[in-house]
């Protein structure tokens, strides 16, 4: 065959890869794709999971299509539970450099992960594979490897290879593993990775992408068709990506369960043999949600179901509809936890709780597990490379979704029995984590190269207020608008940063320009805001020694003319205005100042300045302007002034200084200081049981 002779070497994404900023073709991943996605790769699992000793004896048959113009002769794998069997891998070093994950549950003797190929065959011929390290990590990091076929697949052709693999699976941690009897099965299969063409997320030419597994990094997979057998004990309730397509069968093994779901990247699955089971429907579009959850839990898990028919019906109205017709939500047990917070297409992970804090956040943890199944599930975003298109703007949208609710927290114990607990606060102000001085990191780029953990979470905090005080900017209903034609246009296929950039560009028409330089400012770059009322002041506009022009003569006006006129003057209104309120205009005008000031990016705001008098006034503060002066001459003094009165700029600093009143207020100081020290401590405890 010519094209043998074309055999070249297909590039590799590497450890520098990250935010795209070209938009891809028109033609990208197949096209606009109306009824689904192109199915690349396509498996045929068997899994028989042994509760006791933690372990999956597994089967698979890979059918890969080659996508591509040119042959290819090796295919890359990610075998992610290699991640967990020890120090050495790349997830391990970098939990040692940034500080371990979420809730650095500490892996112990006996409870390491790995994955084991034990047969890899093309056509019953052995297939040479080896480990390789295309982020350039750890030689002793296990999780891609390379299979060099025994015959190269033909452009337009397909590959079946078949596996026989054996998992030990770790003690919960970084969202799968087993706890008791309990056992989340995820990223536990050979998975191959993404071959991007010209014109694809910024590739030029055919590429492989197919990352080490990164301490904060997720996932990046082809679209296809799952066909899995699921073998577990009986008396085992099982929950997985996709639906049971017979009834369970009994074999010498155990329980089979056969389900299949197309049209999705991944598939995992929980099994457990203390699941309850609670039931519901979302209306519009209707899809059946299933919720598994352990006795304990029976109010998380009725909040999962509420929240989760929720998710569909708001997703559906404002993104697009939801089209697979099932969910299933698992709860996990208590001690657990570590398995909770996690998502896979039709299937994800919420959490449970008895009491404060965690009780409260159950509903924010469906939801945003849910909205996954549109940022990571059906746009299928490159989590490694560009993680804000999942996390962030789900984050975004999420609290978009829940802009009419609040969260308010119990203290502990008697503290609660004395009625202590945090204030209202809205999901916008629970996001306001996101705005540092000095951010090491902007939101778009990849996962792994980030100043710190903290830098990292950002992504989730920070991406959120950039797209909120973006849509006060736009006209309204145009970033609604641009959001929803990006997930017609990109759903099942891969959008990048440039093709977000792209769909909010062309909805915000006349505003265009605005786009890039947000783009440019705060998602390519970190640039702060930060507005200030500098100056609230007021003087009275009294009379003066010196000389003034009087029906045309310059006259003389010594001191004590002025004292005496001033005081007669006082004299005379108040004789005429018997129980003037002290805050009423007097006999003179009063010159008031008030001054803002600009100390960092430009992003327009409004002032709303008051009077004694009760009178109003409403101000630009022009995104062009670093300072501005306002000098009301007028009888009632100035009261106060205050920056952004509608909320609309979250990204500022700090929001304490965007009012000023003309006299001190302490009490109040000291009481907002004590309520922020309650808010703080009880957010730190969540956050740490988290």
């Amino acid at each position: 065959m010519i094209w043998l002779s074309l055999l070249a070497v297909i590039e590799v994404a590497g450890a520098d890869a990250g935010a795209v900023r070209v938009p891809s073709s028109a033609s990208a991943f197949g096209g606009v794709r109306e009824n689904g996605p192109e199915r690349v790769a396509d498996y045929q699992l068997e899994a028989v999971l042994d509760p006791l000793k933690h372990t999956v004896e597994g089967k698979e048959r890979l059918t890969w299509k080659n996508r591509s113009a040119v042959p290819v002769s090796a295919l890359y794998l990610h075998l992610y539970l290699n991640a967990f069997e020890g120090q050495g891998s790349t997830f391990a070093t970098e939990a040692r450099r940034y500080g371990g994950f979420r809730s650095k549950v500490a892996t112990k003797q006996g409870e390491y992960g790995y994955i084991e190929l034990k047969k890899v065959l093309q056509g019953g011929a052995a297939v040479p594979w080896a480990f390789v390290h295309p982020d350039g990590g750890p030689e002793t990091d296990r999780t891609v490897a390379r299979l060099d076929l025994p015959a190269p697949v033909p452009p337009g052709g397909t590959a079946v290879i078949d596996f026989e693999f054996h998992d030990q699976l770790p003690r919960v941690v970084a969202r799968t593993g087993w706890f008791g009897t309990y056992h989340l099965v995820a990223q536990w299969f050979p998975k191959v990775g993404v071959l991007e063409l010209p014109g694809e997320r910024g590739a030029t030419a055919p590429r492989w992408n197919c990352h080490e597994f990164h301490l904060h990094s997720e996932f990046y997979a082809d679209f296809g068709s799952y066909r899995a057998d699921l073998t577990v004990p009986r008396g085992y309730t099982v929950g997985s990506v996709g639906s049971e397509v017979s009834a369970p069968e009994e074999t010498p093994l155990g329980v089979r369960h056969r389900i299949a779901q197309d049209d999705v990247h991944d598939f995992a699955f929980a099994a457990w043999d203390q699941f309850e089971t609670l039931e519901g429907e979302s209306r519009t579009p209707p899809v059946h949600v299933k919720v598994l959850a352990p006795r304990e839990y029976a109010d998380s898990a009725r909040d999962a179901l509420e929240w989760t028919i929720k998710g569909i019906e708001s997703f559906s109205q404002t993104l697009g509809p939801y089209p697979y017709r099932q969910v299933t939500v698992v709860v996990p047990p208590f001690n657990a936890l570590e398995s909770g917070g996690m998502e896979y297409e039709t299937f994800f992970t919420t959490i449970g709780a008895l009491g404060s804090p965690l009780r409260q956040v159950v509903p924010f943890v469906t939801l945003h597990e849910f909205g996954h199944g549109y940022f990571m599930g059906l746009l299928a975003t490159n989590e490694f490379e560009e993680p804000f298109l999942d996390e962030g703007l789900n984050e975004f949208w999420d609290a978009r979704t829940l802009a009419g609710e609040t969260l308010q927290i119990p203290a502990p114990g008697l503290l609660a029995r004395l009625g202590l607990r945090t204030p209202k606060l809205s999901y916008w102000e629970l996001e306001r984590g996101g705005t540092q001085r000095f951010q090491a990191d902007p939101i778009a780029g990849n996962s792994w190269d980030r100043f710190s953990t903290g830098s990292y979470g950002l992504v989730y905090s920070r991406t959120a207020m950039v797209f909120h005080d973006l849509e006060e900017q736009l006209a309204p209903g145009a970033l609604l608008r641009g959001f929803a034609s990006y997930y017609r246009r990109w759903r099942f296929r891969h959008p990048s940063t440039a093709d977000l950039e792209e769909s909010l560009v062309e909805a915000a028409g006349d505003q265009a320009p605005l786009v890039r330089r947000w783009f440019l400012e705060q998602v390519y770059d970190r640039a702060p805001v930060d507005d200030r009322v500098e100056t609230v002041e007021a003087a009275e506009l009294l009379p003066e020694p010196g000389i003034f022009e009087r029906d045309g003569q310059r006259v003389e006006r010594t001191q004590e003319q002025a004292e005496a006129e001033i005081e007669q003057r006082r004299s005379d209104f108040r004789r005429s205005h018997p129980g003037m309120k002290p805050t009423a205009a007097g006999p003179f005008n009063w010159r008031s100042v008030v001054q803002v000031r600009r100390y960092a990016a430009a992003e327009p705001e409004s002032v709303v300045v008051k009077f004694d008098d009760g009178a109003v006034e409403t101000l630009p503060f022009p995104a062009g302007e670093r300072w501005h002066r306002w000098v009301f001459d007028r009888p009632g003094r100035v009261s106060s002034a205050q920056l952004d009165p509608k909320r609309a700029v979250l990204l500022g600093l700090n929001k304490l200084d965007d009012g000023r009143t003309r006299e001190r207020a302490p009490l109040a100081a000291r009481r907002w200081t004590l309520e922020f020290k309650a808010w703080a401590e009880l957010a730190l405890s969540l956050l740490e049981a988290l």
